[in-house]
C-alpha cells in the first residue's frame, strides 16, 4: 500500500497517518488460507486486511488496541492481529454480520463459537487466547471512549487447559536431532541460523532484527547486545565455536543486518521458517510437523533442564517473568522416574505393618 493508500485508510479510520504507517510496519505480512480449499494466498499486509474485514470504527479502536503499550512486541501484535482476522470471519460465518464490529459476537454467539472452533480442529490452547484476545480488545475499547460494551466471554466458556499436557505443546529435539539438522547446512551462512537460535534460546524476531552494530568486541571476546521481548536489552557473550562461525559469515562486515542468506538478502522470520522447515526435512526429525524457531528455543530450555540447571535460572536466560512460564517450555522427562520414587519411599512408613499379611 502506498502512503496515499495509508492515507485512506487514516481517514476512513480517523486514525493518524503516522500511526497507521508505523503498524502497519510492525504487523508485517501474511499469506491468507481460503477457508474452504485450504490453499495459501499471495502475502498482504495484515493492516490492509484488517482495514477491510472491520468497520470503521472498530478498525479505529483495533489500531489502537494494537499500538498500545501493553503489547510488549512485534510478535504479539502479529497474533492479536491475526485472531481479529478470526473473530471477523466467526462473526460473518456465524452470524451474518460483515464488516465486523465490536458487539456483533453475543454471548447467545459463544456456543455455537465453541462448536465451531472443534469443527475447524482449534485446540483448547488456540481457543483460550482467542477469548482472552476479544476481552483485551473490548476492555481496551471500553477504557478509551468510556462505552459499555459486555464481554460475551465468561470463565465459563473457556476450555480447561492441563497445564501438564503436552500433546498440544512445542514439540522439541533431542541433542543428537538437532545435531543432524545442524549436519543438514551447507553453508556458513544456513548454519548460524540454527546455532545462534538454538545457543540464545532466541525469539525469531529478536534474531532478525539483530544488526552487525549489536556486536561489540571486549576483551577479546564477542558480545551481542540484543533487544529482546517488550524492548529489553541483554548483552550475551556468545561461545568462541559461535563467533568463528560468525565470523565465516561476517566476512569483516560491520554495518548491515546480522543474518544474511546466501543471496546477500537480509534474513526475516519468513526465510528463517523456510529454511529451518528445510533443514528439518532433510535431518528427518519432526515427522509430519514444521521445525520453527520455537521448537529451537524450547529445546534449548529443556535441555539445560536435563543438565540440572536450576528452573529460575533458565527463567532468566529465557527471559521470562514468572518461571511458570519457563516450565510450560519445558519437557520432564523424569516425571515418571520422579513417581517411582516417592511412591517407594512410602514403604519406609508402613513396610513392619503390613508384614504380617504378606
Amino acid at each position: 500500500m502506498t502512503a496515499a493508500g495509508a492515507g485512506t485508510i487514516a481517514a476512513d479510520g480517523n486514525v493518524a497517518l503516522r500511526t497507521v504507517l508505523g503498524l502497519r510496519e510492525k504487523l508485517g505480512t501474511v499469506a491468507p488460507r481460503d477457508p474452504k480449499n485450504r490453499r495459501l494466498g499471495p502475502r498482504v499486509h495484515r493492516l490492509d486486511l484488517l482495514h477491510e474485514l472491520c468497520a470503521p470504527e472498530t478498525f479505529e479502536h483495533v489500531v489502537g488496541w494494537l499500538n498500545s503499550e501493553r503489547l510488549t512486541s512485534n510478535g504479539t501484535r502479529r497474533e492479536y492481529a491475526d485472531d481479529v482476522r478470526h473473530w471477523a470471519r466467526a462473526a460473518r460465518e456465524l452470524v451474518g454480520t460483515e464488516p465486523f464490529y465490536l458487539g456483533a459476537i453475543t454471548s447467545d454467539v459463544i456456543p455455537a463459537w465453541r462448536a465451531w472452533t472443534g469443527d475447524i480442529g482449534l485446540g483448547p490452547r488456540r481457543v483460550n487466547r482467542l477469548a482472552s484476545s476479544l476481552t483485551s480488545l473490548i476492555e481496551y475499547t471500553k477504557f478509551r471512549t468510556r462505552l459499555e460494551i459486555i464481554n460475551p466471554i465468561t470463565r465459563y466458556d473457556r476450555p480447561v487447559i492441563d497445564p501438564h499436557d503436552e500433546t498440544s505443546m512445542t514439540p522439541i529435539l533431542e541433542v543428537p536431532e538437532f545435531q543432524a539438522v545442524v549436519e543438514q547446512a551447507q553453508t556458513p551462512r544456513q548454519a548460524l541460523v540454527p546455532v545462534l537460535i538454538y545457543t540464545l534460546a532466541g525469539r525469531v524476531s529478536e534474531c532478525c532484527a539483530a544488526g552487525m552494530h549489536h556486536m561489540k568486541p571486549s576483551g577479546g571476546e564477542c558480545k551481542l547486545d540484543l533487544t529482546r521481548k517488550g524492548g529489553k536489552g541483554r548483552v550475551f557473550t556468545l561461545p568462541p565455536k559461535l563467533c568463528e562461525l560468525g565470523a565465516v559469515c561476517w566476512q569483516g562486515r560491520t554495518s548491515g543486518p546480522l543474518l544474511l542468506d546466501d543471496d546477500d538478502r537480509p534474513m526475516d522470520r519468513h526465510a528463517v521458517d523456510r529454511l529451518l522447515n528445510r533443514l528439518g526435512r532433510a535431518a528427518g526429525v519432526l515427522p509430519g510437523r514444521d521445525l520453527t524457531p520455537h521448537v529451537l528455543r524450547a529445546s534449548k530450555l529443556t535441555h539445560m533442564y536435563d543438565q540440572g540447571v536450576k528452573p529460575d535460572d533458565i527463567r532468566r536466560f529465557a527471559d521470562h517473568s514468572q518461571v511458570a512460564t519457563t516450565m510450560r517450555y519445558i519437557r520432564r522427562r523424569d516425571d515418571e522416574a520422579l513417581k517411582r520414587t516417592h511412591a517407594a519411599a512410602a514403604v519406609k512408613v508402613y513396610e513392619g505393618l503390613v508384614d504380617r499379611f504378606l
